[in-house]
């Protein structure tokens, strides 16, 4: 499989580690790394001898969403070219979510934005009792349209209406209460507790815990094609806005966005 140059994969007894590999971005996702997660969780859905996969993040944090540079307005993107963009993020994220065997979120550091949603379409998360969550889309002008559906069918509309709507950060033990993950561990037992889980998977039935997680989908009620375009138009429309620009040039610039009135009284 590869060779990958955002992602590290290694695989031992049929189990397979997922490593984003952008330390020096926080793990943010730019156009490559979407595209070599998307390749490599296809792929390892083909694979009949796979029992888990651990997904990671190299450095000091888990995922910082996507790469502001990526969308930055200095780098002009037509309507056409923003909706692929986000059809691929969902292609990515439907990969990950859809991936035959468990799928085990190692958390720490900081999930932002999309990197939240990546938390989402684990099947089990262990964060880091130190880990900062925030959905900050909407402090960009942005909208977090193509992880919303994960979010409601994980963490319920209520979490999502709070935290998508304010952009407030949020605690490892907020996102435990809300079923965001699954266990809030102590930051040097986090590896110990991955791979208890990791040893759990090997001692269960492979076919049974496959047949388990396709069940529970087909039961799960999911977006439908319709649904799925409307998130990726809904991101692509956010992106070109006048918000989104003015919030990400705000970003760029170290200042507050023009439509912030922080401090007011």
């Amino acid at each position: 499989m590869g060779p990958f140059s955002s992602i590290v994969v290694e695989a031992r007894n049929g189990i397979v580690s997922i490593a984003l590999n952008r330390p020096d971005r926080r793990n943010a996702f730019d156009h490559r790394m979407v595209t070599e997660l998307c390749d490599a969780f296809t792929k390892l859905g083909g694979d009949q001898t796979l029992r888990a996969v651990i997904l990671s993040g190299a450095g000091s944090a888990f995922c910082g969403g996507a790469d502001l540079r990526w969308m930055s307005p200095d780098q002009p993107v037509s309507q056409v070219e923003a909706r692929e963009d986000a059809e691929r993020l969902v292609r990515m994220y439907r990969a990950i979510d859809e991936c035959p065997c468990p799928v085990i979120g190692r958390i720490h550091g900081s999930a932002f934005g999309g990197g939240v949603g990546l938390v989402a379409v684990c099947d089990v998360a262990v964060a880091a009792q130190d880990t900062v969550f925030a959905l900050s889309e909407v402090r960009l002008g942005l909208v977090p349209a193509v992880i919303a559906p994960f979010l409601l069918r994980k963490s319920g509309e209520s979490f999502v209406r709070r935290y998508a709507l304010t952009g407030e950060s949020f605690t490892a033990s907020i996102a435990n209460q809300y079923g965001l993950v699954h266990d809030v561990i102590e930051p040097k037992a986090l590896q110990v507790r991955i791979d208890e889980l990791a040893d759990a998977t090997l001692r269960v039935a492979p076919q049974a815990a496959r047949e388990t997680k396709a069940l529970l989908r087909r039961l799960l009620t999911r977006a439908d094609d319709d649904g799925w375009e409307a998130c990726a138009i809904a991101s692509a429309t956010a992106r070109l806005s006048s918000e989104a620009r003015e919030g990400l040039q705000a970003f760029f610039s170290k200042r507050s966005p023009a439509w912030s009135r922080e401090g007011d009284k």
